[in-house]
């Protein structure tokens, strides 16, 4: 990973969108700075896309569309995108609802079935407010070891599932959609092209994006994953969480 002061010029200059992670990345694990939500408004004010793409909730998504400063938002690791168009919510989803309700079913039965060989393991708090996926709290209010997390990853493997790991939550889903491939449905609704973006992440469930596109970069605790990280960005900042967001913010807006 080269240092984000190596990004040139004209790189810069070609980005017109904005990818960006949430948790570890743009979100810090104390919460919603004030200076990483005033640098995102700022890249609206330059003419700049804006759209976060992470594995939170539906619930959180919808709120994100609707009030925060972005043209889109995928969630729940790519199993949909919201956006706003007219002051009215528009939902776009991988797959259609009789899917999603036999997803649900085969995720319930798979949560019971992990409940009883990790008794320990708990879901999420915002279980509540998903639709597509099953979220394992692994650092948000609890504490999962590293080896325990592979061992989760391997059993919900075996029965089927996909999963990706966050800085705070083990997603597992059923289906074949990422967060890459519902990126690039954003992307073509909002008229951009791949070499015009930027993405940012912190954590192994952003790999895929890492390797989608050309311009990527990681906040400084993208280097303590080891093995569980299979691709890295090409830049990354000195900062850790919103601190690296708002450093590469600054650096793009310098450079413009």
């Amino acid at each position: 990973m080269l240092p984000l002061s190596e990004m040139s010029t004209k790189e810069s200059h070609n980005i017109k969108a904005i990818l960006f992670d949430l948790d570890g990345t743009f979100v810090s694990k104390d919460g919603l700075k004030s200076n990483a939500y005033s640098k995102l408004e700022l890249v609206r004010q330059k003419g700049l896309k804006a759209v976060a793409v992470t594995g939170r909730s539906a619930g959180w998504c919808d709120l994100i569309a609707r009030w925060w400063p972005v043209d889109a938002v995928v969630g729940e690791n790519g199993a949909f995108f919201f956006f706003k168009s007219k002051n009215k919510i528009v939902r776009k989803t991988f797959y259609d609802l009789k899917e999603q309700n036999k997803n649900r079913e085969k995720l319930a039965s798979l949560f019971e079935k992990l409940k009883s060989h990790f008794p320990n393991i708990r879901s999420a708090s915002d279980q509540f407010s998903r639709q597509w996926d099953l979220a394992i709290d692994i650092s948000e209010e609890t504490s999962v070891s590293k080896e325990e997390i592979l061992k989760i990853i391997n059993f919900a493997k075996d029965k089927g599932a996909c999963t990706a790991i966050s800085n705070i939550h083990l997603n597992i889903w059923f289906g074949n959609y990422t967060k890459e491939q519902m990126s690039l449905k954003v992307i073509e609704e909002l008229e951009l092209h791949e070499r015009n973006i930027l993405y940012v992440g912190d954590s192994p469930n952003d790999s895929p994006m890492f390797n989608c596109f050309d311009t990527t970069v990681g906040v400084s605790s993208v280097k303590n994953y080891g093995e569980l990280m299979r691709i890295y960005p090409k830049y990354i900042t000195n900062g850790n969480d919103s601190e690296g967001f708002v450093e590469l913010i600054n650096f793009l807006i310098s450079t413009r």
